[in-house]
């Protein structure tokens, strides 16, 4: 049974570290109509515990009315099992991977006749943005995210100058001189029937097939495990250590003389440890992800610098 109206759809984009789960966060925090959000993994998206009502592992139920669903073996899969689910949704949102062209999937909502694509938003970071445009190995990635998108969002205005968000709003009207670009505060709401723009005929869909959905074959990922913890200083020198190929790193670990696990984030040099909030976060040994360009070093390398960094003897 077709439903009455079709589900509009929203898809974030953004290059890897850009903001657009802390984006979600607030959205997912802040909303009163009934949502659908589709992630890559759950391992980003860290859903207060308060607000989670039931995990089965692919979809967690919140509180406030919402889903979160992680696609897991296909997009196009965990798609139709959400419309065929004979749940009723006011909006189904979905994050792009971080090397991902958002378009792509953008287009599914063209085709699916219980979908209305509304828009396109791209999350940028404004403290690297400029610099991801020019990078050599990366910067087509960037610069495709943006070629059909209907709005930029610049994250992290507050920890730029006014001159650096000039630059990176120039940065990226350069790459799209007609797409607004807004900067993206602490006090923004996250209000996505705002910040849409109607694109129902502006592009037409070209052939919708599931391999193409993002660009991961143009990089590479890397997984880290081990037991035991890391000792705080010993991975602040491992961390400058890594090669600049290493794009992003994330996941959870224990930190020597930390009781509970951490959420570790690094994009670039810059890095972070916060604590780990909600129930769908493995407390287990270190578990980190990471995504780097093709000419990544090697596994054993890399693992020897963090290696480096464990507090006390390996436990493989």
């Amino acid at each position: 049974m077709k439903r009455a109206a079709p589900i509009p759809v929203t898809v974030i984009g953004g290059f890897l570290g850009a903001g657009k789960t802390t984006f979600l966060n607030r959205l997912l925090a802040t909303a009163t109509a009934r949502h659908a959000v589709l992630v890559n993994d759950f391992g980003e998206i860290n859903v207060d515990a308060a607000l989670i009502e039931r995990h089965d592992g692919t979809t967690l139920s919140l509180s406030n009315g919402c889903v979160c669903c992680s696609i897991g073996s296909g997009f196009l899969e965990t798609l139709g099992r959400l419309l065929d689910g004979g749940e009723t949704f006011e909006r189904i949102v979905i994050e792009a991977s971080g090397v991902g062209d958002p378009w792509r999937i953008a287009e599914i909502a063209l085709v699916e006749p219980d979908l209305r694509l509304d828009g396109v938003i791209v999350i940028a970071d404004a403290k690297r943005i400029t610099e991801l445009i020019h990078d050599r190995r990366v910067g087509d990635t960037v610069r495709g995210q943006f070629d059909k998108c209907d709005v930029v969002l610049l994250s992290k205005s507050d920890v730029v100058s006014r001159a650096a968000l000039h630059a990176a709003r120039s940065a990226i009207q350069t790459v799209r001189p007609d797409a607004p670009v807004e900067v993206l505060s602490r006090d923004t709401r996250p209000d996505l029937l705002l910040m849409a723009r109607s694109r129902r005929s502006r592009f037409n869909a070209e052939r919708v097939e599931e391999h193409p959905l993002d660009h991961e074959e143009d990089f590479r990922r890397w997984t880290y495990r081990r037991n035991g913890a890391f000792d705080r200083s010993r991975l602040a020198a491992a961390i400058e250590a890594l090669p600049p190929q290493l794009l992003r790193l994330k996941g959870t670990c224990r930190v020597a003389g930390e009781v509970a696990p951490l959420v570790f984030q690094m994009v670039s040099r810059d890095w972070s440890l916060s604590p780990a909030v909600g129930g769908n976060l493995d407390p287990g040994p270190i578990a980190l992800v990471g995504i780097g360009t093709p000419d990544l070093p090697s596994d054993a390398d890399l693992e020897a610098i963090l290696d480096g960094a464990l507090a006390r003897a390996l436990v493989a």
